[in-house]
């Protein structure tokens, strides 16, 4: 086994390591203290956009995403849990493995953010809130001829700026592996390290229309991980998914709980594909602009 291997294989144990001993603290800490959680928001929703991408399809691809997440803040930091579950729908634009059926995909995250505030008692002043550790990662399954399975794990710091509403960014290093079934046999594929920018926001927009407004979003960027499933190099991928929300429950009573808005999601370089390969110097899939609807139900 060479360095690079090495590196990355010590690198994913002591992330998983933190990831498991960041649950088990988590679970002691809630058996011995029932206050444990200090807020929670916790919503289902719906996104809808008829023009995703998929790297080598020169189709657009319409979906409809099943979106769940969980944001919770605790005694020593802030958990964040998100489930997308992704239905393709229609065959001819990206079938299922076996043909008879449009793709199907699930992708999780998680992140916890251990506090510097909460942890040591230290203040911030000017545009920070608070900093801290961030730790988590991803898993994915898509039914596709590609088969994929992400496996991401992450560490780095967070700062929490001082406005309205929220605003953090991550600075993170991660690790990443894959799986590529259109090879036979199917290999895995073990990426490289590589550092991540993940920046997310909720900032409250101050118009009077009737109704309250918010500017919600994230942002990845990734920079190149090495060789992909194919042997090509990869470069820097860059996500970007916003929306303009309102909240429609507010005049009846219920703010904060049912939201409508209009999003809007890029996405470059999609999995770090390299377009000069992936599509002989088009875009190819790799690059995707959807306008996007999207709902959500709070509680």
């Amino acid at each position: 086994m060479g360095a690079s291997e090495k590196l990355k294989g010590g690198f994913r144990r002591g992330i998983a390591g933190l990831a498991v001993a960041g649950a088990a603290l988590l679970g002691g800490a809630g058996a011995a203290q029932a206050d444990i959680i200090q807020w929670s928001d916790t919503f289902v929703g719906v996104r809808y956009g008829a023009t995703y991408a998929e790297p080598t399809n020169n189709t657009d691809v319409e979906k409809v995403i099943v979106q769940g997440q969980h944001v919770s803040g605790w005694t020593y930091g802030q958990n964040f849990i998100n489930v997308d579950i992704l239905f393709d729908l229609s065959k001819s634009d990206e079938p299922a493995k076996d043909g008879a059926s449009p793709a199907k995909e699930i992708y999780a995250v998680f992140r916890e953010k251990l506090s510097a505030s909460k942890i040591f008692g230290l203040g911030f002043g000017g545009w920070v809130r608070d900093m801290g550790l961030t730790i988590g990662g991803d898993l994915s399954y898509k039914d596709d001829s590609f088969n994929a399975r992400v496996r991401k794990f992450v560490i780095g710091p967070t700062i929490d700026f001082d406005v309205p509403g929220f605003w953090s960014v991550s600075f993170l290093l991660g690790t990443e592996s894959n799986n590529n079934s259109i090879l036979s046999p199917s290999v895995g594929v073990d990426f490289e390290p590589a550092f991540r920018l993940e920046t997310a926001w909720g900032l409250p927009i101050p118009i009077d229309i009737g109704v309250p407004v918010t500017f919600k979003g994230f942002m990845n960027i990734v920079g190149p991980k090495g060789p992909d499933g194919f042997g090509q190099n990869t470069v820097t991928e860059i996500l970007l998914d916003t929306a303009i929300m309102f909240d429609v429950g507010a005049p009846f009573g219920q703010e904060k709980t049912f939201m409508v808005g209009f999003g809007y999601q890029w996405w470059k370089n999609k999995f770090g594909n390299d377009p000069e390969f992936t599509g002989g110097g088009k875009k190819l899939g790799t690059e995707a602009s959807v306008p996007q609807f999207v709902a959500e139900f709070h509680f």
